[in-house]
């Protein structure tokens, strides 16, 4: 009889808890399951220095609730709230932001499946080449109402991928090696570099500016020594640099290899610009200063002709 009444009990107190335990399944199942993107989202958080740079030139920059902490171009995005760093994300930081989305890149899936779990809307976007990059300044006119703006985004990049194009149509590519990045050891010459592979983003600017990758392997960011630079040959050498502090020291660490082409040529070219680095709304700046490195003749040329029409009208 004890039994018996125990089991009436437990199944008493069962049916009474299934109702409670549904109802906290689906409380449970509201909070993670993201809302839809916003047609005009007010609280932005951008997790990526692209990202937040084609957003201010959007015109959203007073909708960026936080940023990482490498986005600090244009100067206003260096005073708001840092949520995250290269791949790390401070996820009670962004909660407590209270974003109607989170935009970051499509490789941090990770990071992603996170923020959506805790009922975040996220959007992700392809930076990782130009065409990525076109349509990710697309889809952020759309998503924020700024269509307008995202196409004079665009327009600004073609007009100098097309310029860049004329100027090296029908000429010698020249052979280029590509440094992200090198070693500072005091020796007075590169001990090793982070060089541009075949596939990625600043590869296809090689190719829009008129010259040939030199790398060839199938690494997108390999590390070449001294001696691979050397035999490597390139005949034009472009080195991404992190501030100009560092400019003297990279530039006599470079003329410590005298038996390479680029060297003894002065063919040379340190970047300084922080734009350079990133694949923003800037771009177009670098693919017009990458195209007048590898192609000089064609724009000497090109100013030539514009002085004699000027003269002739």
């Amino acid at each position: 009889m004890s039994s018996r009444r125990t089991n009436v009990i437990l199944t008493i107190l069962f049916l009474l808890g299934l109702p409670l335990t549904i109802w906290a399944h689906d409380v449970l199942e509201t909070k993670t399951t993201p809302p839809p993107v916003p047609a005009a989202p007010q609280r932005i958080v951008s997790l990526a220095p692209s990202i937040t740079e084609t957003l201010f030139a959007l015109g959203q920059g007073d909708q960026i609730a936080a940023v990482s902490q490498y986005c600090v171009y244009p100067p206003q995005a260096q005073s708001l709230p840092k949520v995250a760093g290269f791949s790390d994300i401070n996820f009670e930081a962004v909660l407590r932001q209270r974003p109607d989305l989170v935009v970051l890149p499509i490789d941090k899936t990770a990071n992603q499946k996170e923020l959506e779990r805790l009922g975040i809307t996220v959007m992700t976007l392809d930076t990782r080449n130009l065409k990525g990059f076109l349509r990710t300044v697309q889809e952020l006119g759309a998503a924020t109402g700024h269509q307008t703006e995202a196409r004079q985004v665009q327009d600004r990049i073609m007009e100098a991928i097309a310029q860049a194009e004329l100027m090296a149509a029908g000429r010698p590519r020249p052979t280029v090696l590509f440094s992200v990045m090198h070693s500072y050891q005091g020796f007075g010459y590169i001990t090793e570099i982070t060089a541009v592979g075949q596939d990625g983003f600043f590869s296809e600017l090689i190719d829009i500016a008129g010259g040939e990758n030199l790398y060839k392997g199938p690494l997108s960011f390999p590390k070449l020594s001294r001696e691979a630079i050397m035999t490597l040959n390139p005949s034009i050498i472009v080195d991404l640099i992190q501030g100009t502090e560092q400019v003297d020291q990279a530039l006599s660490d470079w003329k410590g290899l005298t038996t390479v082409d680029a060297v003894k040529n002065d063919k040379l070219f340190l970047f300084t610009d922080q734009s350079d680095t990133v694949p923003g709304p800037r771009i177009y700046l670098t693919i017009t200063k990458l195209s007048q490195a590898l192609q000089p003749q064609a724009w000497a040329q090109a100013s030539q002709d514009a002085q004699a029409l000027t003269i002739t009208e």
